[in-house]
């Protein structure tokens, strides 16, 4: 009875064991069946769940460092087009960079921001995040001139070239010269440049004259004027480090951030302990997004004993990323 009870259980074997489910005759001529962990039956649903959020994650911007319509802390924003080039946008962290740098670095983080109006759009916020940084960059650099205590020279007293004695011949470039310098520290502008372009018109190398020149007209606020006359004087005498020093800070005026930075490494290079060209300096790899130079500079400052303004340390490291 037992073989032919066998023999009926036959094909009959239980998937849970390798014994017949009937009579516990071990398996025989087939493998046992097992069955499927539950991570094994899953691992299918699992990754087809994560390939449809990775592709999900290409339409759609996540922006942090917000508060959404719906009082969630963070929202969602779809993208113009597929991609995954900023995803995850840190909204406080862009607010904080110099909108220059910013739109830069995150043009399209900028745009999703704009397009949920968590920052103001087009022109009109450029214009007055521009304002506002140069506005901060004017208090900082006050602020580390005072804490210089460093005399400020009038830009009269800046002007070069003067030979005594010679004021009477109208045909000397140099007699041009001194009467530009006369006519400039009495307040005669016009007369004043009008004597220093007689003076390089009969001496075409008269660096100095141009740099005079370059003087007046950013004192009447001409300074893309003012830029050709100082860029005409390196031209002609390229160690005049009083044109790299003026120049510098005219191209940070006119946000051209990285002419400034390369003129006052010029002046760095002649004067290796100018602190306040070191701060100058970091203020324009700031407002450009070069951070880490920035941060060079700074220790720099630092390491002569000086101290750099505390609100322009922590725009910094908030720009950054980095505590310093």
């Amino acid at each position: 009875m037992a073989l032919n009870k066998s023999k009926e259980c036959n094909g009959q074997i239980s998937s849970k064991a390798e014994a017949c489910s009937h009579c516990g005759a071990p398996a025989k001529g087939r493998a046992a069946i097992k069955r499927k962990k539950w991570h094994e039956r899953t691992s299918v649903t699992l990754c087809v769940a994560a390939g449809l959020i990775i592709v999900g994650f290409g339409f759609i911007h996540v922006i942090t460092g917000v508060v959404s319509p719906f009082e969630v802390p963070f929202d969602i924003v779809l993208k113009e087009s597929f991609g995954y080039s900023e995803t995850f946008i840190n909204a406080r962290k862009i607010i904080a960079l110099p909108y220059t740098a910013a739109k830069i670095k995150y043009p399209i983080s900028c745009k999703a921001l704009q397009s949920r109006n968590y920052i103001d759009s087009g022109s009109v916020f450029e214009t007055r995040m521009t304002r506002h940084l140069r506005e901060n960059m004017k208090t900082w650099q006050a602020e580390f001139e005072r804490a210089l205590n460093k005399p400020q020279r009038q830009w009269q007293d800046k002007l070069m070239g003067h030979t005594p004695g010679i004021e009477t011949d109208s045909e000397d470039p140099n007699a041009c010269n001194n009467r530009g310098i006369a006519s400039a520290k009495e307040g005669m502008y016009e007369a004043a440049i009008a004597q220093f372009t007689r003076a390089f018109q009969r001496n075409p190398v008269f660096a100095e004259a141009y740099y005079n020149r370059g003087l007046v007209d950013l004192a009447i606020g001409q300074l893309g004027q003012a830029i050709s006359d100082f860029t005409k004087a390196v031209e002609i005498k390229p160690e005049f480090i009083e044109c790299y020093e003026t120049r510098g800070p005219i191209f940070v005026a006119m946000n051209q951030y990285e002419q400034a930075i390369s003129d006052f490494t010029k002046v760095i290079e002649h004067d290796p302990d100018s602190a306040e060209t070191y701060f100058r300096r970091s203020l324009a790899c700031y407002a450009n997004g070069r951070y880490d130079e920035a941060w060079q500079d700074v220790h720099k400052i630092q390491s002569l004993g000086l101290s750099v303004p505390a609100e322009f340390l922590t725009l910094l490291r908030a720009a950054s990323g980095k505590q310093r």
